[in-house]
């Protein structure tokens, strides 16, 4: 609720402190004494438009402070506004306004800098107009269905299916963003499929590409090897020919053998140099058969070289592609196989996604469907309960609908009946409030509605069915006395007054009808100080408020009229 109000340099208000009360605040005065004035105040520290001659002439600026009040449950608390910050849960919040000569304004929140669109953001949370002005929420249409939801009990199935919305937008957001990876990736996976493809053929091995070389080394010389290992062991042991018949270094060898041996027999110091002896001639033994092996194995192999020298210059174009050795490559293979697999992997994913959202897409039309006929039903009986008020507020021919229509959208993910319907965090339907005021007239939004009084009593009407859900703790009602008087009038009081058992409320009116039913009367009035018009405000006792209901009442110089005001405030 609005605790206190207090208004500087506002056309002709100087300076102005009311402090309001929690139930039923009426604002009476002569026609043309500022109550508008004190109205328009109360717009524009909620974020209303503003133009520079609101600025008092002679003032550099205009401003209008309110201290509000919501208790803990307050929406105010749970939202994530972008101002979050600037709030104090459980405590006094202080909005501030300041419109400078120029046109230019000030918005604060406890003290803290905002924008405009915050302020407004805030104010509509926090109260609402009815009358001519910006903040009335009939002329919300995003508040209809949200109404109509609290009031038939659906608030938790909306917020099922916000939880279901949620879910489908992530899932199809991380299908979108999967879906570029994947595109962008295509090019790639194509040359990947290449180059595994080429590796695999491949078949290399760690090490292989120096055997290879060896081996192309061995073919290329195999006839010199041979040669030469020949000559090597003729060398070592052969028949003699040719060596002044002495024989071969082995059969020379042998013989010496053979006579230290026969030394040794007589001289035992010379054993340790036959077995020397002996251990040689065994040792070149060996080396001449080996030669001799090796000089027989030794062959020319000119396909085999032709196919050394093809891996070969297989593994050094690999080695330029992948790396600078079988190891790089075989690296870059390993990594490879892992970047298609990833790839892979994300068309499968792609496939899992698509197969999730078509049964969150199914799971969200079955409980937006449920929730609509739900509405459906709802809104027949709010429209019968609105216009049972209607007729108590001296609108007796007035039809009221709550129109539940689904959301056309050619996109969209809903098919029904061979259409295509929309899906957002509420549901799959536009609610709007209709009204035909007059007999044979069309029914039309509440927003074409052009008089003050009606849009009033509308709101009224509304308010009074759905007083126990709705959640902005102040209602400001101008104009709802327009066109009615005695009866009516006095019904119009009475369903202010129930209202401000659950919400503060607050009324400008000209009938005594409606002001008697006050918890706080302020009676408004022009006085001439000086040389200047001022607009001043002022609570009254509750003998001062005898005086004005009898002065509403036309008498109140004569005893007859304040003896009636008396009676009138004493009804129940």
């Amino acid at each position: 609720m609005i605790e206190t109000l207090s208004i500087r340099n506002v056309a002709l208000i100087d300076e102005l402190e009311l402090e309001l009360a929690p139930g039923l605040n009426i604002f009476t005065g002569e026609t043309g004494a500022g109550k508008s004035v004190i109205l328009k105040s109360i717009g524009l520290v909620l974020g209303e438009r503003s133009a520079a001659d609101i600025v008092r002439e002679g003032a550099d600026f205009a401003k209008v402070e309110a201290s509000v009040a919501p208790d803990e449950a307050h929406p105010m608390w749970h939202t994530d506004f972008a101002f979050s910050d600037v709030l104090d849960a459980f405590d006094v919040t202080i909005l501030s306004r300041q419109i400078r000569a120029n046109g230019r304004s000030r918005c604060h929140i406890n003290g803290r800098l905002v924008n405009l669109k915050q302020l407004q953001e805030l104010g509509t949370l926090l109260v609402d107009i009815h009358g001519q002005h910006e903040h009335q929420s009939l002329f919300r249409t995003e508040t209809h269905l949200k109404l109509l939801d609290d009031f038939g009990g659906n608030s938790e199935a909306r917020q099922q299916i916000g939880t279901v919305y949620t879910q489908l937008r992530a899932l199809q957001r991380e299908a979108a963003s999967l879906a570029d990876t994947l595109a962008a990736s295509e090019r790639e996976k194509e040359l990947l499929e290449f180059e595994i493809k080429e590796l695999t053929a491949a078949n290399l091995e760690e090490g292989e590409d120096e055997k290879l070389a060896d081996e192309a080394h061995l073919l290329k010389n195999a006839e010199a090897l041979r040669e030469s290992a020949t000559l090597v062991y003729r060398q070592l042991d052969d028949d003699g020919s040719g060596t002044g018949g002495f024989g071969s270094p082995f059969e020379r060898l042998k013989s010496a053998a053979k006579e230290l041996t026969k030394l040794s027999e007589l001289d035992d110091s010379l054993s340790e140099l036959r077995e020397r002896l002996e251990s040689s001639l065994y040792e070149l033994e060996d080396i001449a058969s080996q030669v001799r092996y090796y000089a027989e194995t030794v062959e020319s192999n000119s396909m085999r070289l032709d196919e050394v020298t093809d891996r070969l210059a297989l593994i050094s174009k690999l080695k330029r592609r992948y790396g600078n050795s079988i190891s790089e490559i075989l690296t870059y293979y390993a990594d490879a196989e892992q970047k298609l697999e990833t790839l892979q992997l994300g068309s499968e994913k792609q496939e899992s996604l698509e197969v999730e959202i078509q049964k969150t897409i199914q799971e969200a039309q079955r409980l937006c469907t449920t929730l609509s006929a739900k509405r459906i039903h709802v809104a027949k009986h709010l429209s019968e309960r609105i216009e049972k008020e209607l007729r108590t507020l001296g609108m007796d021919k007035a039809e009221f609908q709550a129109s539940v229509q689904h959301i056309p959208d050619e996109g969209g993910p809903f098919q029904i009946d061979g259409k295509s319907y929309a899906f957002r965090s509420d549901g799959m339907d536009d609610v709007e409030f209709l009204i035909a005021p007059n007999v044979g007239s069309e029914a039309r939004p509440i927003v074409r509605i052009a008089s003050g009084g009606e849009i009033s009593r509308i709101m009224l009407a509304l308010k009074t069915v759905l007083v126990q859900v709705d959640e902005v703790p102040t209602l400001l009602f101008d104009e709802i006395d327009s066109g009615i008087g005695g009866k009516v009038a006095d019904v119009v009081g009475k369903k202010l007054k129930e209202l401000s058992a659950f919400s503060q409320v607050i009324c400008i009116t000209h009938l005594p009808q409606i002001a008697r039913f006050a918890d706080k009367h302020f009676r408004v009035e022009k006085k001439v100080v000086g040389e200047r018009t001022l607009i001043t405000a002022k609570p009254l006792t509750s003998e001062e408020q005898v005086n004005e209901i009898a002065r509403m009442h036309g008498g109140k110089e004569s005893k007859i009229g304040l003896a009636h005001a008396r009676e009138l405030l004493s009804e129940e």
